[in-house]
């Protein structure tokens, strides 16, 4: 039993290794001593587990490719009666959200395009993220925004945050996350929100 927990863990242990390596050097950088070194074990042990590095690549994104949001407790934060505010909180929690995935969605921005069997698993920006988010917007001003500005509005938001993301969680080539990071990402953010909020109701006093 406890051999087969040890290789269970193993094989979690190479996944997450090849994850953060694909995702810091891209596919064609990258090197099965590389993930093996990550991950503590011997470059035999990945191919034990592994047939090749396209296969645990593959595997890679088969694993962490899901994209989970929860809508409702981000819902149960925002006011519905503060724009700036719940705005604020909106980029501050897709922030985290999307930091927990920034590994995949290198990948997938990297190596997504190049791999005709991982394309049906890429998003950048995903569609609930759009969905909750317009879904505020028509809420608000249900009479004051067309469906063209709401959709603007939407990806330009989720993009601004995306590309924060990106931008601040490498330190000396390596992905890190700490207190320290997420506040300067907020920081960074805040003007973006702000710029975005006065766009939104210039939009709505026209109306």
């Amino acid at each position: 039993m406890a051999r087969k927990s040890s290789a269970a863990d193993m094989h979690e242990r190479i996944l997450k290794s090849a994850l953060e390596v694909f995702s810091a050097k891209g596919y064609s950088a990258a090197t099965i001593r590389d993930i093996s070194n990550r991950a503590g074990c011997n470059t035999v042990t990945v191919f034990r587990h592994f047939e090749d590095k396209m296969g645990l690549f593959l595997q890679v994104v088969e694993r962490y490719h899901e994209f989970k949001f929860d809508a409702e407790d981000l819902n149960l934060k925002l006011s519905y009666l503060n724009l700036h505010g719940d705005f604020r909180i909106m980029a501050d929690y897709i922030f985290d959200l999307m930091y927990q995935n920034i590994h995949i969605l290198r990948i997938f921005i990297n190596d997504g395009h190049e791999f005709s069997p991982i394309s049906k698993y890429l998003w950048f920006v995903p569609e609930t993220l759009k969905n909750f988010v317009s879904g505020y917007l028509e809420s608000m001003y249900p009479d004051k925004l067309s469906a063209a500005d709401i959709a603007t509005i939407t990806e330009l938001f989720l993009c601004y945050i995306i590309r924060t993301c990106l931008r601040t969680n490498v330190h000396d080539g390596v992905e890190e996350t700490s207190r320290q990071t997420a506040r300067e990402a907020r920081e960074t953010m805040a003007p973006s929100v702000d710029m975005i909020v006065n766009m939104i109701m210039m939009l709505v006093r026209k109306e």
